[in-house]
């Protein structure tokens, strides 16, 4: 297998044979070579980038499944001329919703009192076509996992917006991990609680440090992060810390302070009274003479 290359929506995604060869080694781990062919014709179909975690492979139950999430299904809708919008929102008690399916039309209304979590919808506007809509129950997708324990409204949200771009687009032969219904297979897929806190201590706690290093790899929230590229965001966040340590230094050298290299501590230069300029004042001396203290 050399280079695979295909033009789509005027995007090109090119692999040479040593990237296909780290790619059999890492997201698309234990494909044979037919799988991993169809991987590599789905990652290049739907511009999707393996290397920033935007598609991977997996077998779970003696099935393959060719994966992405629902920022791989939206980064295709976006790309394509003919997508003018998502919108989407949580359903919650106390709300006043309706779906009007015969004329493609939402109520949605928050209301004062807003109870526990019912629904998601999600509408997807696509040019020259009718809007797609889809309504999604919280009890039949609520995992009861920790992902979903931590963010049950975006969890939802995202369930709806994933139906309705797959719908709106067409999208075949792959499955997204907001889609799989067993915990194991989420498990297998997402970080642990106390690897998200390992990346947490690496930032020495700095919250705008991780959510950078999201924000790069496209993740909504730490637990959201895949196996795949843990130790890819943990050196990232690394790097951050040192440049946001550098950029510290810079500043205090702007302001003539220096830093004792042994402790670290910051010092500030001695500013001495014989630096000051006193002619044109009062206490403008002669040379000979000692200034008053």
């Amino acid at each position: 297998m050399s280079n695979i290359t295909e033009m789509k929506n005027n995007v090109s995604i090119n692999f040479d044979s040593s990237q296909v060869e780290l790619i059999k080694n890492t997201v698309a781990k234990g494909a044979t070579d037919d799988e991993l062919q169809m991987f590599m014709y789905l990652a290049t179909q739907y511009n999707l980038d393996p290397f920033r975690n935007e598609i991977w492979f997996m077998k779970y139950g003696g099935k393959t499944n060719i994966m992405t999430s629902r920022d791989g299904y939206l980064k295709y809708a976006q790309l394509n001329p003919e997508f003018e919008g998502l919108i989407s929102f949580v359903v919650k008690e106390g709300d006043i919703f309706e779906i009007d399916a015969s004329e493609y039309k939402i109520t949605h209304k928050f209301g004062t009192k807003r109870g526990k979590i019912l629904g998601a919808w999600a509408k997807c506007d696509r040019k020259g076509k009718k809007p797609f809509i889809a309504y999604v129950d919280f009890d039949e997708y609520n995992k009861k996992q920790n992902v979903w324990n931590s963010y049950p409204s975006a969890m939802i949200q995202k369930v709806a917006e994933v139906f309705v771009l797959k719908r709106a687009f067409g999208i075949n032969g792959l499955v997204t991990k907001e889609e799989m219904g067993s915990e194991e297979v989420a498990d297998s897929i997402n970080i642990t609680e106390d690897q998200a806190r390992g990346l947490f201590a690496l930032a020495e706690r700095d919250q705008l440090i991780v959510r950078q290093a999201l924000d790069e790899y496209g993740f909504e929230g730490s637990l959201d992060i895949t196996k795949f590229v843990y130790e890819d965001i943990c050196n990232r966040v690394v790097e951050l810390v040192e440049e946001k340590k550098l950029e510290k230094k810079e500043v205090i050298k702007e302001h003539d302070e220096s830093i004792d290299e042994g402790t670290g501590e910051i010092v500030d230069e001695d500013d001495s009274e014989d630096d000051i300029d006193y002619s044109g004042t009062p206490f403008e001396l002669d040379d000979d003479e000692d200034l008053p203290h």
